[in-house]
């Protein structure tokens, strides 16, 4: 490590030995050690250092200042004792000395560059190394008024850096597309994009990359983005070459590429990917009580299953009654009990699940061919969970080669798909290369495939995995299934007769019996045949609540310190029904308005006065007071926040509300969290070299009301705003 450090990408940091410098008297001394750090070619003569500095001042002031400015600088460096000194100095000049033990960001970005020629795959570690420097604009935020000069000459250097910037992942973009390695391509070309949002050709190239991966919904939103930056800054509409792309994409006339993708040699499968390798704490599974028989009927079931009775079976229940915690709880247990066990999940979504094909058996998929990271950075699956996943992922790419070809890429996007594998797989693998070309020719083959053929292709694929690793699928939200979906689920489901897999699906009762529109929910015919051929694989948790509603409220109460007597504990039985949802939110709003108190030993007691006439009945009611105590400025964060999803980005939030980002985490986590227990902290992600704070409502029905109270016009103006930031 060099004793002087300087980082002028981004704000301005200096270190020296490890520790920020301090002491720097004034901007002035920054900006002489940042312009000397950078021009570096010559020395620069004492009156033109003046000018610059002090343009306005008599010579001889002017000089008197950039020595005094010089001291201060030469004192905080340390300069006098350094060996050799980071300054040469004499009465006309002042030079930084390049031979000193210094590092200079900016220097170190140019050199990489000039060494990055020809493009070889050195030559590709070396613009990585180089971009990576790059961390914000060139001394971003830093100015200087009155100096017009100093000025000018920040703004033009931080021109050319930029463009050489941009130039740089302009290559690792073209290089990793021509490797057939989509999301590293796609990587570099959004940073191109966030460096010049008006930069067109990598508008380009982000649509056309995201086409490539199997998401042309996407490709075509990017579109409209590159429109409307084009519009608001420039004035002009895409050009001819943007549009035809558009175009190619919107009619899926878009062909993947034809270049071969290189298999890895050996020696560079290191390990896993990185997330692996990382030391994170896995978020604490929720409180779970009152449900071990439920749990225990689950078992049976899967014990069934592992001796090769495969089936299908179902939760039920009202929202907030607990069935995604019971099958959560369920899948923790089953694979701590069962070493080889796979567990993969899907969701639906209430709004865009019914128009949007296949989603739950996506999710699903893409956890069983190793698309897992994200879900373990947001604390979705443990650590554990993702690690198993990632170790029979070489099964479930043969799987998909030798018995499911068109899964690929009609469930799994091929090129993500590819990348994945190549991380852990040997040279020589013998379905390597056919799953490179399954990739390469996916759009061709797959154009027509009849529907039943890819149910039973994902049928055979499954099944065929299950004879290693036995198979839980858990589907949550069935209510909002697409009708693509419900119809694999019922193909899937009457084929498990000799094979490990037991699905496991969740739904609202409720939901489904109102139907769509006016025809019957399709998963109502469905779940009467499951019942003919399996029986009674219901559990269903609303009667649960009705027979055992002070079982729960008993065990829930003991999940804190508490002396509360038993006619407390039956009036809330009686005002919540057992509902856990109900229970759970009539407790934590009696303690938010006092009507609970703690003692000196934090236990909780009944207060003065317990006003039962006043707690509603229905949960809409709770979740209606609760938000109600809200202040308008936390009120309206989880307006925002509501339209993103039941789990929302706070940078998003803070971009559209127009508030720093710290405070913004400040009140997500002190008030909306810990206080007002509204909202809980999933972790972080990566995009794009930064890390992004995730925050989950603390139940969906939050989410649901305040989305359901927003005005329309309102709703619409959101969506629109928390679309740009997302892009």
């Amino acid at each position: 490590m060099p004793r002087l450090s300087i980082s002028l990408f981004g704000s301005l940091r200096v270190n020296l030995d490890g520790e920020p410098v301090t002491g720097f008297e004034s901007d002035k001394v920054r900006a002489l050690l940042a312009y000397l750090a950078v021009e570096t070619e010559t020395p620069h003569s004492r009156e033109r250092l003046a000018g610059l500095l002090w343009p306005d001042q008599p010579e001889q002031s002017a000089r008197a200042n950039l020595s005094h400015v010089l001291a201060n600088l030469r004192t905080v460096l340390a300069d006098r004792t350094a060996t050799p000194p980071f300054l040469h100095i004499t009465r006309q000049t002042i030079h930084f000395n390049q031979t000193s033990d210094a590092w200079v960001d900016v220097s170190a970005f140019t050199d990489l560059l000039q060494a990055s020629q020809p493009a070889t795959q050195q030559s590709i570690h070396q613009l990585q190394e180089a971009v990576e420097l790059v961390r914000g604009g060139f001394l971003e935020g830093f100015s200087l008024p009155g100096c017009s000069a100093f000025e000018e000459w920040v703004l033009f250097k931080g021109a050319r850096l930029q463009r050489l910037a941009l130039e740089a992942l302009g290559r690792l973009s073209e290089w990793y597309e021509g490797q057939g390695t989509t999301e590293r391509a796609l990587e570099y070309t959004w940073r191109q994009v966030e460096l010049e949002p008006w930069r067109e050709e990598a508008h380009r190239q982000v649509m056309r990359l995201l086409a490539l991966g199997g998401q042309r919904g996407a490709a075509l939103a990017q579109y409209e983005t590159c429109r409307r930056v084009l519009v608001e800054e420039l004035g002009v509409e895409p050009g001819a070459e943007t549009t035809q792309l558009y175009e190619q994409i919107r009619d899926g006339q878009l062909e993947p590429p034809t270049t071969a993708v290189p298999i890895r040699e050996p020696e560079q499968v290191t390990r896993l990917p990185g997330f692996v390798a990382e030391e994170a704490e896995d978020a604490q599974p929720p409180v779970f009580v009152a449900r071990e028989r439920e749990v225990a009927r689950l078992e049976s079931f899967l014990e069934r299953t592992l001796a090769g009775q495969g089936r299908v079976v179902f939760v039920t229940g009202g929202p907030g009654g607990g069935k995604t915690a019971l099958l959560d709880e369920f899948a923790r247990r089953a694979m701590e009990a069962q070493p080889d066990l796979l567990v993969a999940s899907g969701n639906c979504n209430a709004y865009s699940g019914i128009g949007d094909p296949y989603l739950p058996f996506r999710d699903m998929m893409g956890m069983l061919t190793g698309d897992v990271e994200a879900k373990w950075a947001a604390g979705a699956i443990s650590r554990d969970h993702a690690l198993r996943l990632w170790g029979a992922l070489p099964l479930a790419i043969q799987a998909l080669v030798d018995h499911g070809p068109h899964v690929v890429p009609a469930l799994v996007p091929g090129a993500a798909l590819l990348s994945r594998t190549m991380a852990i797989t040997p040279a020589g693998a013998p379905w390597l290369q056919r799953l490179r070309d399954r990739v390469e020719r996916q759009t061709a083959e797959s154009e027509g495939l009849e529907q039943s053929s890819l149910f039973q292709q994902v049928t055979n694929v499954l099944r065929n995995l299950a004879e290693t690793h036995p198979l839980l699928l858990i589907l949550d939200d069935l209510q909002w299934a697409d009708t693509a979906s419900i119809g694999l689920l019922f193909h899937l489901g009457r084929r498990l007769e000799g094979a490990r897999i037991l699905i496991a699906g969740a739904y609202r009762s409720e939901e489904v019996a109102l139907g769509r529109g006016r025809e019957r929910h399709p998963l109502e015919k469905v779940l009467s045949e499951f019942k003919r051929t399996y029986g009674d694989v219901w559990l269903d948790l609303a009667e649960v609540e009705k027979r055992e509603r002070r079982r729960f409220v008993d065990a829930f109460l003991e999940t804190d310190p508490n002396r509360l007597g038993e006619g407390f504990r039956r009036a809330l039985s009686d005002h919540a029904g057992g509902q856990p949802l109900f229970t759970i939110e009539l407790l934590r709003a009696m303690q938010a308005r006092g009507d609970l108190v703690q003692d000196e030993a934090g236990h909780w007691i009944e207060g003065p006065v317990l006003d039962w006439e006043t707690l509603p009945a229905r949960v809409e009611g709770v979740i209606e007071e609760r938000v109600g105590r809200l202040e308008p400025e936390l009120r309206e964060i989880l307006s925002v926040a509501c339209v993103e999803g039941e789990d929302f980005t706070a940078q998003v939030v803070a971009q559209v509300q127009g508030v720093g980002e710290r405070q913004l985490l400040h009140l997500l986590f002190q008030e909306l969290q810990e206080r007002h227990r509204l909202v809980r902290e999933q972790g972080a992600v990566t995009v794009a070299q930064r890390r992004l704070s995730r925050y989950r409502f603390a139940h969906a029905l939050f989410q649901q009301y305040l989305y359901s109270h927003l005005a329309e016009g309102e709703r619409m103006l959101l969506h629109g705003q928390i679309a740009a930031v997302l892009e």
